[in-house]
């Protein structure tokens, strides 16, 4: 599902975790999401990065769930 950086806002999520595409790689990291804008796509952004363990171009792009409201309500 494509959807955009104020989508993933929306729901409380403020972080991304970016997977490196080569399977047998698996590396990964948590970035902080605000420094790309609402209207930017989460799938626009995957090829442009390159892993720093492997050297390989492209990624799959998450967002990290906000933490559950437990509680609240």
């Amino acid at each position: 599902m494509k959807i955009t950086f104020r989508e993933m806002r929306e729901t409380g999520a403020t972080r991304i975790i970016v997977f490196c595409k080569d399977y047998r790689c698996s590396h990964n990291i948590q970035m902080d999401a605000a420094k790309w804008p609402d209207e930017m796509r989460l799938s626009d952004l995957e090829p442009r990065f390159i892993c720093t363990v492997c050297g390989k171009r492209g990624s799959i792009i998450r967002s990290v769930d906000a933490p559950p409201k437990m509680g609240t309500g």
